[in-house]
């Protein structure tokens, strides 16, 4: 009998400890889950929208993108975008049983534990969707123990989005926001950043490489290891094949091709329109930062707080158009690059001091020169303006007794002697200038820092912007040579002299008065004006032509116009209450008159005042709009990332000029490039006179003038001021209203000649190059026809027979501006 309860007790006995051994590991998970499950994991709102940081995008108007302003360089895209391939990639790589699974692939956490045992590990066992859950709630540094909870924290995690979410939208959410390195966060970066597509362009190989970076990123960088990276994606190949995915013969096809990268580097500098989204930058976080009197945010999130530009994924959409900006880019890059930088530089060798002109003692020279190496990057490091390491600027430096410790980064930077500084600012060292002649406008080089500010002081600069003068948008926007090396936007910060391109303003302002007429004829003499000089007493201020002498012959105003005379410019501006009048008028124009440095004096007529590109381009354009002047846009809306419009742009628009007026400075415009006779004048061939400061750009295309060889109807103006500091060129067409402007850093950098510096010779043929190219661009619908003339009119303005012009005599304006013809006997 107690033979028979021993055995009943034995029996009991392995029973319990065979349940205790099968249940203790699934009690351990219990308890572990229950530990791990202590509050802390996201709630299901969390869930439902992760935190992420995405980047917002500009758009041109012809919807390509044209940068993005970010923390994290991550757009969103939806799994539709997704290519097939790239998706079984993934599958068949990180996650085989993804289908088949409820977050946790228990096969796979089999293999695992068995792998640990034995030592032979034969792969992970984390799913994509713990993947995703590590991806969106990242660790901190752990213990052991903790990092054991952590997991099944993680757990809990992947099983609660797959409740929350479709495998579609898990994929998605994976690639999205995988960190694929190099500025490459999200798969819609990677794509770009490694092969220069869209994600749903990418093909087999592009996309097993892509998926083969997923196991470790920084083992597998294709730019630093493409051997390493080309293994790992015959990895990715084999176990689509072995997953069938892909056929044998697909895979023996693919498996040997080269990685075939096209590397774009995502970075700010680089890309379309690189001044144009640095304006927008600086507007768009005044915008999003400004508040009404409540003291409220104007353009405000749903929790009444101001969206962030770098996180907010905001869409940004532009007038810019992605293919006239890339027209414009390239004109500017092809009339510097192979003709007028090297000009320049020979014309810079004949100083004594090159690049400055002669004009400046040495003294002044070094004012110059030790003012822009105080502004440089190197000596702000030195003295704790900026950090050595990140070159974050002064807000972030922090100073002590022995140097200068950053914030950002934790770098420390000792202090240095006067005398340190000094010997370092004059030591030679390698560096990458800007070079026209060289690959990505680079060369290598041994200079000072002194010796690069005189360098760069000697390259020209430039300014060009392209709109529509119907709607006001802005099409084109070139704020100079090249974004790394020259960061000032010369399109809308920068200002310089305008020259002879204000003069249609006087003779518009002077139509419409009725003070002349189109027809009327002007003796080609002196006109003096008696201005202020101190004071006690006044002065004459008699502007001249450059070069010429007066002929005294009476001169039709559409000549004088063409041919830019200063003396028949001044018999204009003295008449009457005329200076005050074109004040007013400009004032109309968007110009801001209440600027200290621009006054209404005589002088305004030769344009002796400094304005930006954008202000001379937006004021001419009412010229084209039947005299309307539309205020210039270039945003147009934002989005925030749900597709919800957060800003709506807004212009004022008013006539100023009437249309018969607008019209008249069109005709009289286009003899600026057309050419026009003089009624008497003749050449020394006893032909008569042409006038016309731009007619070279009609003169038929050569090795000389490439750019030449244009026959459509353009109103043109050029303009240079005194010593051919600034070369200006306005070009009207009826879709499109250009300015260019052309010129070097300092006034004092410029050509020796009126001939090389003048505006024909720098600005217009950037100009004819950007017309060249849109004219040649069939997916673009630019007008190459002649402007509408209004109905009102029933004869063209400059058909002059049978008119008869008043005596006209009158006198001057101050001579800031010099202009040169195309005809050089004049």
């Amino acid at each position: 009998m107690s033979k028979t309860n021993n055995r009943k007790k034995l029996k009991t006995a392995i029973i319990c400890i065979t349940w205790v051994a099968v249940l203790s590991p699934l009690l351990g998970v219990f308890t572990l889950l229950s530990i791990a499950d202590d509050g802390t994991l996201p709630d299901i709102t969390t869930l439902e929208n992760p935190k992420t940081d995405l980047a917002s995008v500009i758009l041109s108007s012809d919807m390509q993108e044209l940068g993005k302003y970010y923390r994290e360089n991550r757009v969103n895209i939806h799994y539709n975008d997704l290519p097939e391939h790239l998706v079984n990639a993934l599958i068949a790589t990180e996650d085989e049983r993804f289908l088949e699974h409820s977050g946790v692939d228990l096969r796979a956490l089999g293999r695992v534990v068995k792998g640990v045992i034995t030592g032979n590990s034969k792969g992970g066992g984390s799913t994509i969707s713990q993947q995703l859950a590590k991806l969106l709630f990242p660790r901190k540094r752990l213990s052991k123990k903790e990092l054991v909870v952590r997991k099944f924290k993680e757990w809990i995690i992947s099983s609660r989005l797959e409740l929350n979410y479709t495998k579609q939208e898990i994929i998605a959410m994976y690639l999205n926001k995988f960190d694929f390195l190099n500025n490459a966060v999200g798969i819609n970066s990677a794509a770009q950043v490694y092969f220069n597509k869209k994600p749903i362009e990418l093909n087999l190989e592009e996309s097993a490489m892509l998926i083969g970076m997923a196991k470790n990123p920084s083992l597998f960088n294709p730019l630093r290891k493409p051997d390493t990276v080309f293994k790992r994606r015959a990895v990715v190949l084999k176990q689509m094949l072995k997953n069938q995915f892909i056929t044998s013969t697909v895979y023996d096809s693919v498996r040997e091709l080269p990685l075939g990268l096209d590397y774009k580097k995502a970075d700010h500098q680089e890309g379309l329109a690189p001044y144009f989204r640095e304006i927008l930058r600086t507007e768009l976080g005044r915008l999003l930062r400004s508040k009404n009197e409540e003291g409220e945010f104007v353009i405000a999130n749903p929790d009444g707080e101001a969206y962030d530009l770098y996180v907010d994924g905001l869409k940004i959409y532009t007038t810019i158009d992605a293919r006239m900006q890339t027209h414009a880019e390239k004109a500017v890059k092809t009339h510097f690059g192979n003709y007028l930088q090297k000009l320049f530089n020979k014309n810079n060798l004949r100083w004594k001091n090159p690049p400055f002109s002669n004009d400046l003692s040495k003294a002044q020279i070094d004012t110059i020169v030790n003012r822009a190496v105080r502004q440089s990057m190197i000596y702000k490091k030195l003295i704790g303006k900026a950090c050595s390491y990140c070159e974050r600027p002064s807000k972030y430096i922090e100073t002590s007794e022995d140097g200068f410790t950053c914030s950002y980064c934790n770098t420390f930077t000792a202090k240095k002697t006067k005398a340190e500084i000094d010997e370092i600012i004059s030591a030679k060292r390698k560096m990458k200038v800007f070079d026209w002649g060289y690959p990505k406008h680079e060369k290598d080089t041994l200079m000072s820092s002194i010796d690069s500010v005189k360098y760069y002081k000697g390259i020209l600069r430039a300014g060009m912007m392209s709109m529509n003068p119907h709607n006001g948008h802005v099409k084109a926007w070139v704020g100079g040579p090249d974004f790394r090396h020259f960061k000032y936007d010369m399109v809308k910060k920068g200002t310089r002299q305008v020259g002879s391109t204000f003069k249609p303003f006087v003779y518009a302002t002077a139509l419409e008065l009725g003070i002349i007429n189109q027809c009327d004829q002007v003796p080609d003499i002196e006109y003096c004006i008696e201005v202020p000089f101190n004071k006690n007493r006044n002065k004459l201020w008699c502007p001249s032509n450059s070069g010429t002498a007066y002929t005294g012959a009476p001169t039709p105003i559409s000549f004088a116009l063409a041919n830019s005379m200063n003396n028949i410019t001044a018999s204009i501006i003295k008449k009457g209450s005329m200076v005050n009048d074109v004040y007013n008028r400009i004032a109309q124009l968007g110009i801001d008159t209440s600027n200290p440095n621009l006054i209404p004096v005589p002088s305004m007529a030769l344009g002796v005042f400094d304005l930006s590109v954008f202000n001379i381009v937006s004021a001419s354009s009412a010229f084209a709009n039947h005299g309307i002047y539309i205020e210039p846009v270039y945003l147009l809306r934002i989005e925030d990332k749900f597709g919800n419009v957060i800003f709506q742009s807004e212009q004022d628009a008013r006539q100023v000029w009437n249309k018969e007026t607008a019209y008249t400075i069109l005709e009289m415009m286009k003899l600026v490039t057309r050419g026009v006779k003089h009624p008497t004048l003749k050449n020394k061939r006893n032909r008569p006179l042409v006038g016309g400061t731009a007619i070279r750009i009609r003169s038929r295309e050569s090795e000389k003038q490439p750019y030449a060889g244009i026959s459509q109807p353009i109103a043109g103006k050029t303009g240079t001021t005194q010593n051919q500091s600034d070369g200006w060129f306005m070009g009207l067409t009826p879709d499109l209203v250009t300015g260019v402007w052309v010129g070097a850093e300092d006034r004092s950098v410029r050509f020796r000649t009126l001939s090389q510096g003048m505006g024909t010779n720098t600005a217009l043929p950037i100009f004819a190059y950007y017309t060249k190219f849109i004219n040649a661009d069939d997916s673009l619908d630019i007008s190459q026809g002649d402007f509408e003339m209004p109905e009102t009119i029933l004869t063209p303005p400059l058909d002059c027979s049978g008119y008869s012009s008043p005596s006209n005599t009158r006198e001057p304006a101050f001579n800031n501006e010099w202009e040169e013809s195309e005809n050089e006997e004049w």
